[in-house]
Formats: structure tokens, sequence, C-alpha cells
């Protein structure tokens, strides 16, 4: 499957363009100019304080233009990089305080609060739970989840949407 707009078919396997660059060990997002989110087609280079990224078992590495666009792969990685989720490595999102790296295995998410990013309201990725009260404090957030609770009902409970995949697929 290609992905409209992320560029051509990768080694046969389908699916959009790798990342030129990887992410760096310490989960630094790498991202370069014509990376391109396979969900949506930005360009997470322009929104850096939102940009994710995902590396493979085999290196290929994606960036995304938010963390939204991030967790939707992670739910369907065969629709957005052709790819099984077992192919799925590392995921890298940014602390929303201090714009650290944060294993996105670990992170806790919080969705529902008066946050936007590019894609419009932002699920928000914080490296503990020392800085929810004070998130929710400043921003609100109607849902909090670690990644290993993310599946089809949280997601249309976050986006009160059918899915992962747009209404009409």
């Amino acid at each position: 499957m290609l992905v409209a707009g992320c560029g051509t078919d990768h080694a046969g396997e389908g699916g959009p363009r790798p990342a030129a660059t990887s992410i760096s060990a310490d989960g630094t997002l790498n991202m370069g100019e014509t990376d391109r989110c396979p969900v949506c087609a930005m360009f997470p280079y322009r929104y850096p304080q939102a940009a994710a990224g995902m590396t493979l078992h085999n290196g290929d590495t994606f960036y995304f233009c938010s963390n939204g666009c991030l967790l939707r792969t992670w739910l369907r990685p065969e629709a957005y990089l052709g790819r099984h989720r077992s192919a799925i490595d590392r995921l890298a999102a940014r602390d929303y305080f201090s714009g650290a790296p944060v294993d996105g295995r670990t992170a806790l998410w919080v969705a529902g609060s008066d946050v936007i990013g590019p894609m419009g309201p932002a699920i928000v990725a914080l490296s503990n739970e020392d800085q929810l009260e004070v998130f929710q404090k400043r921003h609100g957030g109607s849902s909090v989840f670690s990644l290993d609770q993310l599946d089809d009902t949280l997601w249309r409970r976050i986006h009160q949407a059918e899915g992962p995949e747009t209404k009409s697929q």
C-alpha cells in the first residue's frame, strides 16, 4: 500500500518512504526538511515542538507531525507503513514541559486538553506521573493513558470518531 503524498514504495514492501536520518540513541528526532508524516503528509520539520518519531527493527525511521499521527500509526501500522506492529522498535516523542525526548512506550499520554497541535487538539506526552497534576491544572485533559492501554475503543473515545482510519474507509 502506498500512502498518498508520502513518497514511493520502499524496497518493494509498500508504504511511505522512510527518513534519511534515524532517531538518536537518546531519542532526539533528526528530521529532515523533506521527511513527510506517513499519516497526513505534513512536514514534521515545520512543527518541531509537536513532532514525534518511530524506528522499525530494520532501521527505517518515520517522523510524524504530531503525537496523534504517531499513535494512529501505532494502532494501524499496516495501513500507514505497510508493516506489522512487531516491526516497530522505538517510539519517540517530546516531553510537553521540557521538550526533552521521551520514550513513547513509557510516556504518559494525555488527550482532551486545551493544547492545540498542527492537526488540531493535541495528544501530549509527559515523562512521568509527577507532571500530570500540573499539566491538568493548566490545560485539563480528559483521558490519561499509557501506550499499552491504547486500543480502538480508547481511540474512538478520544476522537469521538469511528477509528484510526478515516470515516470513509
